[in-house]
């Protein structure tokens, strides 16, 4: 029934918009310099509704201008040039009659933008939107110099964990950009958003509790990166590059940049994005594992890593006409790293303090993630609020892990206790998505805007491993440990949510998403195949109350879903280190949580919320050991209930001084694991701040800190970290170029500590020192204009938001 419902109210509003009055209206005018009277040519002028841009247009050489609309209720022309002062002029319904001149309109030169690198905010740093919390990057003083992952750290409940991870309020969440999912995780995620330019940002968009619009997978929501698009005709973009450096017994250094170039004209808007890197790191893990009958294996493996990355996006939007845009996006990667063990990588086993064995562990491999997205778009404008957009998806994502291990066993006095283990692995998957996917939204009554669309996508898994043993001189194919893994999961969607302002302080939106999905995972070489077909319904509803223009209130609520990930299912063996491995499970179920928010926003620095997140099937890594010999294996499982309940704090770029602004996020929980008889219950926090001082133009200094305390983790407590940076930046050519210094975790505290809770071994603890101390030195520079214009809904690949290869 719910599906013929929300298939009847998709063809009802498409009928609607068909039968949609049209008309034209024309806005003509002439923009000079209020100083002198000269004509501004390429001037930007845009036309607003109460919530978005509904059309744009530049002044020719003459300042001229000529807008095309289409009729609408009440609205405003903006007219901006860099340099000057904006002007808006405000339009009510009654005064639309036929087409509208406004004159001749002087802008006067703002000669604080013009001479100081401080630029005063025309609107609001932060915006909170009725399901979403909007950082306003381009108004944000403190976001001058930096790149797109110190600006994300400032963001209102975001935090990045030790490997990488974007983590809002504690939870993972996806990573978008430009409403298009980046299919990064971890450190390639880091990498990406380290070379990317701040200035190329426009705006951030926080979403903990998606609409029913979205995809309901991805437990902590989504963050949205909108990266500025240009009105003006010509050419704009930045140029960014950074060198990297860090130290452990001996240097490892890196370096990463981003060139980015728009191009505008009358009838298209192409955007070319390239972003190559390169870095050296090491990582350090100890391991001290009771086994009983006083027994203890300690162990190391010191590794170095070469990373090295190449990221392209190309983007084209064709404007047939002003109801007609088509449009495309690619999107690739090719990247690649080696690895190998330093000197004094393996693990000693004690009996009673005297050494019985010690194990010798060389390791090297090289690891490839290559992928290529294309998309396909095209909206449709019928009427005034009417919208229909189409997306088409491919996405190909090919993984290579090649592995070789040579583990060497003697005792105390160096005689031979067991047989030398030689092996190694080649492993490839090959993952295809398709995806289709139609939007169409419509406003009726004036003041309810509803909202529809369908979706089918479909991804397939081809995974090869092939382990062989080294017996005598000579490879021996492993047959037990060899493996065939396919997979193929379908996903249908169907989708309808209302939204209205029901009053001047009231706002309501509501949804139900509905998602059928059929997989089936054939484990050829086990003669296993297991199929999982399900339907399951995902409401949402928010409710915002603004009772003044100081006081915001709002509260959500939504069922989420996460789906396993393509490597979680792989049930492939992948070697950590001489006495660890990891392994997937095809046999993982998918995790459902109960999620609200509660939020209060004070002015338009502060916010506070009260958040809630109820998991079941929660899919985690579980620990197996072999008490005899200390191998442990770590194994994806549906591991239990993870519940929390929390305060959010935080201010966003809030001026002290004029010389002094200040960026904090504060979270506060108390969490609880459940799995059978397992029960632990932890108190947790989290502490950001960014201190921005600013001794005078063109210079500032930026201090972080960060804290997190311990918090459980299926069976693993993982034990508290943080660190204290520093940065110094400079501005120059009228703020367009930038140079930064900065110095991460001076302190050397930046590492991870994990114990184990688990009663099925006496004791584990892990300790991981990484690359986190680093010199940073960063050269920026940005040409042309750079003026933000509406995001259309398009290239949102959400599947291959699963493919990751982070641990």
């Amino acid at each position: 029934m719910i599906k013929k419902i929300s298939l009847l109210c998709f063809a009802l509003l498409f009928t609607i918009n068909l039968f949609a009055a049209k008309a034209n209206w024309i806005i003509t005018g002439k923009v000079i310099q209020k100083d002198n009277g000269n004509a501004l040519s390429f001037a930007t002028i845009s036309l607003h509704s109460r919530e978005k841009v509904l059309a744009g247009t530049t002044s020719q050489e003459n300042g001229t201008f000529k807008l095309e609309a289409i009729k609408t209720d009440d609205c405003f022309v903006k007219i901006s040039f860099i340099g000057f002062k904006d002007t808006t002029i405000n339009l009510s319904s009654a005064s639309i009659n036929g087409n509208t001149d406004l004159g001749t309109i002087s802008l006067s030169e703002d000669r604080l933008t013009l001479k100081s690198a401080v630029v005063t905010a025309k609107v609001p740093v932060i915006e909170q939107k009725l399901d979403k919390l909007v950082m306003n990057v381009s108004e944000a003083i403190s976001t001058q110099g930096s790149n797109a992952l110190d600006i994300l750290k400032k963001a209102p409940g975001v935090s990045i964990d030790p490997s990488g991870n974007i983590l809002l309020n504690g939870n993972a969440v996806q990573v978008w950009i430009d409403g298009r999912p980046s299919n990064l995780s971890g450190a390639e995620l880091e990498s990406l958003l380290s070379g990317t330019d701040g200035s190329s940002i426009d705006k951030i968009e926080i979403i903990s509790h998606p609409s029913s619009k979205y995809d309901a997978s991805g437990a902590g929501g989504i963050i949205n990166i909108k990266t500025r698009k240009n009105f003006a005709k010509g050419i704009s973009g930045s140029v960014r590059g950074s060198y990297i450096a860090s130290w452990e017994n001996k240097l490892y250094q890196g370096s990463n940049g981003t060139i980015n170039v728009n191009y505008r004209d009358d009838k298209s808007n192409t955007s070319i994005s390239y972003n190559p890197s390169y870095y050296e790191h090491f990582e350090k893990i100890s391991t001290v594992t009771s086994l009983g009958n006083n027994r203890i294996l300690d162990g190391l493996s010191d590794t170095w890593y070469n990373n090295r990355s190449h990221n392209l996006r190309v983007a084209h939007d064709r404007f047939q006409n002003k109801n007609n845009i088509f449009g495309f996006v690619i999107t690739g990667m090719l990247s690649g790293s080696t690895a190998g063990n330093e000197e004094g990588s393996g693990s000693k086993l004690f009996g009673n303090s005297t050494l019985l064995e010690e194990t010798k562990t060389d390791m090297s491999g090289l690891d490839d993630f290559n992928y290529i997205n294309t998309n396909l778009n095209y909206t449709k404008i019928f009427g005034t609020g009417a919208e229909l957009t189409l997306n088409a998806d491919y996405g190909f994502y090919n993984i290579i892990k090649r592995f070789n291990q040579s583990s060497f066993f003697k005792d105390r006095y160096g005689n031979q206790t067991r047989v030398d283990e030689i092996f190694k692995s080649n492993s490839q998957q090959d993952i295809d998505i398709y995806s289709f996917k139609a939007d169409y939204e419509q406003t009726i009554f004036k003041k309810i805007k509803l909202e529809s669309g369908v979706k089918w996508a479909r991804s397939t898994t081809d995974n090869n491993l092939l382990r062989e043993d080294n017996y005598n001189g000579g490879w021996v194919v492993n047959d037990n440990l060899s493996s065939l893994f396919c997979y193929t999961e379908d996903v249908a969607a169907l989708y309808m949510s209302a939204a209205s302002q029901i009053s001047k302080k009231v706002s309501l939106k509501g949804g139900l998403r509905s998602e059928t999905t059929f997989a089936k995972g054939e484990w050829i070489s086990a003669d296993t195949i297991s199929t999982k077909n399900y339907t399951n319904l995902f409401p949402t509803i928010f409710v915002g109350y603004t009772p003044n223009k100081d006081l915001r209130f709002g509260l959500s609520y939504s069922i989420r879903v996460r789906r396993p990930n393509f490597r979680q299912l792989n049930p492939f063996r992948v070697y950590l280190d001489a006495n660890s491995s990891l392994e997937g499970n095809p046999d993982l179920n998918p995790q459902y949580s109960n999620q609200f928010s509660l939020s209060l926003g004070i002015k338009q620095h502060f916010n506070l919320s009260l958040n809630g997140q109820f998991t079941k099937n929660t899919i985690i890594q579980n620990p197996f050991f072999n008490e005899e010999t200390g191998e442990k294996l770590i194994k994806w499982d549906n591991f239990g209930e993870q519940n929390f309940l929390g305060t959010a704090f935080s201010v966003t770029e809030y001026p002290i001084s004029k010389w002094l602004n200040v960026n904090t996020n504060i979270f506060v929980a108390s969490l609880r694991s459940r799995s059978g008889d397992y029960n632990k219950e932890s108190f947790f926090s989290q502490g950001f701040l960014n201190a921005t001082f600013i001794p005078k133009d063109n210079y500032k200094i930026e201090l972080i800190g960060m804290y997190q305390s311990g918090l459980p983790y299926g069976y693993f407590k993982v034990k508290p970290t943080g660190e204290i940076s520093l940065a110094f930046k400079r501005s120059f050519m009228d703020n367009r170029g930038n140079l930064s210094v900065a110095i991460n975790d001076i302190f050397k505290t930046q590492r991870s500590r994990i114990a184990l809770n688990n009663v099925s071994v006496m004791g584990y603890t892990l300790d991981n020192n990484y690359r986190s101390q680093k010199l940073t030195i960063t050269l920026s520079m940005r040409f042309g204009q750079s003026k933000a214009f509406k995001q259309r809904k398009v290239g949102e690949l959400e599947e291959g938001s699963r493919v990751g290869t982070s641990n």
